[in-house]
């Protein structure tokens, strides 16, 4: 029995991230469905062979429009199943080791007869991941099949899209954190995300074993904060809540260099110190406020701060009496509470 664990020496350097950096559709990232680690790999490699569509889209801002023939894979005969997409890949590029041929032809004969469930506004489509493959023995390429519809799905740029490195997510040796890794990429540039238990384990597959809120975190997300923490330029830290359903909040961080954490926490300081003059505050506040906050915080909390100055010019000489207090206050509960702070994902 060959086992679901894989090591790769591949360069993870993070000044060469921008050679193997990846264009992914959000839908990937909310993809329902039991995937191993070697299925996961399998669907990096058709993102990077629709990179050139999928840039095209983005380029030149053709969100549904068609993409041109010469920029998608080649189509198959007509069979009774329709029209596929052939995708020819080198063998080696799937990064299985050693044994690369056997490990591979048991992959593909998976992925034909495993259905992965796409989410789509009010409901969603199951199909399987490939429609088949051709790999004749001792090849050193082989043609995977795909219809259609995975084509269309893995181009939806409506739904919006994200970037990640090939190269660290090849070098991932669990598939939770490799489905982590693209959830936290997809939410980066809104900051974090909210998602109930139950969505979480519907969305990875998870069993019973997992039921337990204390299981799911100690087993799936804890590994997957720390080693993203310890090697990846993006990352995050998590909160568990109790309310109407149990919900995990996701903060999204990034590193930085020292001289850019100074210049964004000076432009956020100049900001601040004009939206409170504006209303009348105290600019003594600011060393109250910025206290508490981190480098992520610094955009939606600017834009935070943007709306309750505009509710105090809204108010002015009403319902306000102290505005010192209510600033802090509504920034204090902001910052605090990330169930209300973050959008859910549904």
């Amino acid at each position: 029995m060959l086992k679901d664990t894989f090591q790769d020496n591949r360069e993870t350097d993070f000044a060469t991230q921008v050679k193997d950096e990846l264009v992914c559709v959000n839908r990937v990232s909310n993809i329902e469905g039991k995937l191993k680690l070697a299925h996961l790999r399998v669907i990096i490699i058709l993102i990077q062979y629709l990179q050139p569509a999928l840039r095209h889209k983005i380029t030149f801002r053709r969100i549904s429009g068609a993409v041109p023939e010469r920029l998608l894979p080649p189509k198959s005969e007509m069979t009774l199943d329709g029209c596929h997409r052939i995708i020819t890949v080198p063998v080696s590029e799937f990064g299985f080791g050693k044994r690369n041929g056997g490990r591979l032809r048991k992959y593909l004969e998976e992925l034909q007869h495993c259905h992965i469930f796409v989410p789509l506004k009010g409901e969603g489509i199951s199909r399987p991941l490939i429609a088949g493959f051709d790999y004749p023995q001792f090849s050193r390429t082989v043609d995977i099949h795909i219809s259609e519809f995975v084509v269309q799905t893995l181009l939806t740029t409506e739904d919006g899209y994200f970037t990640f490195s090939k190269s660290l997510a090849l070098s991932i040796t669990n598939r939770y954190t490799l489905r982590i890794y693209w959830l936290v990429c997809s939410w980066k540039q809104k900051g974090g995300f909210a998602i109930t238990a139950d969505r979480f384990r519907r969305q990875f597959g998870l069993g019973r074993a997992y039921g337990r809120i204390d299981n799911l975190t100690l087993k799936i997300i804890q590994p997957a904060c720390q080693e993203m923490k310890d090697r990846f330029p993006v990352f995050f830290e998590y909160r568990l809540y109790n309310a109407a359903s149990q919900y995990v909040v996701f903060k999204v961080k990034t590193k930085k260099t020292k001289t850019e954490l100074q210049a964004d926490f000076l432009m956020a300081r100049d900001t601040t110190f004009n939206l409170l003059a504006s209303v009348g505050a105290s600019t003594s506040l600011l060393s109250e406020i910025f206290s508490e906050l981190d480098h992520e915080d610094l955009v939606p909390y600017l834009r935070k701060l943007s709306e309750i100055t505009a509710y105090v010019h809204a108010q002015k000489g009403r319902a306000i009496q102290d505005i010192n207090a209510y600033i802090l206050t509504s920034i204090t509960s902001w910052h605090t509470n990330w169930l209300s702070r973050y959008t859910l994902a549904e």
